[in-house]
């Protein structure tokens, strides 16, 4: 396993994706003229979450044992961050994501000055740590003689902090970079995301199907996740016949994956077969002790009119969000607030969302940030903070739903009317969103 095979991963933990909208022209970026090959190689068949999260584990058994025998080196510490990486795809545990950072810092201890740059940067930037990944970075660019894998996949995290700082122009030229020298999935899926930040729904299909079609081997997780992306992006243009197919068609191709199986259980939910997603959901949080799933369980059954139920799983989340915030805290406050939202206190909403905002100023955090103003009863300051996020191109109904909320306690019923509207336009469903659904789209 290698970084590159993980980097979508990390930057699917960074993103958080609404519903987005259909404006903006997409310019600066790598252009593709003609349509790619979608879909071209079939995925290795028989090989389920399971199985891959036992040859993950194979791996680390035998690189821990190699990193501390006489013959460890600092190669040895970077695949070993890395597939400590590729656990935390399969496990949703974050543990994985602390030691892939100590794995990384290990390797810096055999040659003086030298250490897996690469392997820190793109840790970091999954745990949110912006400052400290352009450092690393900073490093490639100025002091190591790269090759072009290496120059690739820096511009492409370069690429991604400019996105996690608003700075939208900033990585579409860092991607365009990125793609001057190398092209691969993920940097076109990358590429992609930024389409659909930006409200363009067929810039964003066009280049998820194109990484599908530099892939000529995939596996069946590299096909899952494509399948997700595709479901995530029918879901945010309301189409929900599409997203069910698409999402039990990434179960079918990688069973057992948790983050397939949530959109599924997701679709059943939206779907009106609000006993069969609770019981998904209940798997899944079981299972792997995801907040999340957690929180989306109180959610549905505070609506199924089960209080006692929705208390307990409100409790258990707020143990994981905690837990989590101890572990990896900027990586955790964007979630964490919308626990506090449902569950907690907006005091403490707006406290992390402070603290998100200020990390990771992109528009997902700033709305975000409103709502915990919203929930605080000031809405001026969200009003302030939604119309700076609608100068920068990003458009989402979630955009439009916070603005009509906004308004709506200033008393003004037009705006509230037209917010909605475009809300709609997004997103037909978007008044028919279902607000348990809020960590899904981190």
């Amino acid at each position: 396993m290698n970084l590159r095979s993980v980097a979508i991963v990390a930057g699917g933990a960074l993103v958080a994706f609404s519903s987005f909208g259909l404006v903006t022209n997409f310019r600066n970026a790598p252009e593709i003229t003609a349509e790619p090959p979608a879909l071209i190689a079939k995925p290795q068949a028989g090989i389920g979450a399971a199985q891959a999260l036992a040859d993950v584990e194979k791996s680390i058994a035998q690189l821990s044992a190699r990193v501390k025998s006489p013959a460890g080196d600092m190669i040895d510490r970077e695949e070993l961050a890395s597939a400590f990486l590729g656990r935390l795809r399969l496990s949703g545990d974050w543990a994985d994501l602390v030691e892939a950072g100590s794995q990384a810092e290990a390797g810096f201890g055999y040659v003086p000055g030298h250490g897996p740059f690469l392997a820190r940067a793109t840790v970091s930037i999954a745990a949110h740590r912006l400052a400290k990944a352009e450092a690393d970075l900073a490093r490639i660019d100025k002091f190591v003689a790269p090759d072009n894998q290496t120059k690739a996949d820096a511009a492409a995290l370069h690429g991604d902090i400019s996105l996690m700082r608003g700075d939208f122009s900033g990585a579409r030229s860092w991607y365009g970079k990125a793609n001057a020298i190398e092209k691969w999935p993920g940097l076109y899926s990358r590429i992609g995301n930024l389409a659909l930040m930006q409200g363009d729904f067929e810039k964003a299909s066009l280049y998820y199907r194109a990484a599908d079609g530099l892939n000529r081997h995939p596996t069946p997780s590299f096909r899952a996740d494509s399948l997700l992306r595709q479901g995530e992006l029918a879901l945010a243009q309301g189409q929900w016949p599409e997203a069910t197919k698409l999402f039990a068609e990434a179960n079918q191709v990688f069973p057992g994956w948790w983050r397939a199986e949530m959109r599924v259980a997701q679709m059943l939910a939206l779907n009106g077969n609000a006993p069969a997603a609770i019981s998904a959901f209940e798997g899944v949080a079981n299972r792997i002790k995801a907040p999340e799933a957690m929180d989306i369980l109180a959610g549905l059954y505070r609506n199924a009119g089960k209080a006692d139920r929705a208390r307990h799983w409100a409790a258990e989340a707020g143990k994981g969000w905690e837990k989590r915030l101890a572990m990896l805290p900027e990586a955790s406050w964007g979630h964490a607030v919308e626990h506090e939202l449902a569950s907690g206190t907006p005091a403490r909403a707006l406290e992390l969302a402070l603290l998100n905002a200020r990390n990771r100023p992109y528009p997902p955090s700033q709305i975000i940030l409103a709502k915990a103003w919203i929930a605080n009863g000031k809405p001026e300051p969200a009003l302030a903070l939604l119309t700076k996020v609608e100068a920068t191109g990003f458009v989402s109904a979630d955009l439009f739903l916070t603005l009509a909320e906004a308004l709506a306690m200033k008393g003004d019923g037009s705006g509230v009317a037209t917010a909605r509207q475009r809300a709609v336009e997004i997103n037909p469903h978007a008044l028919d969103r279902n607000p348990s659904f809020a960590w899904l789209d981190h």
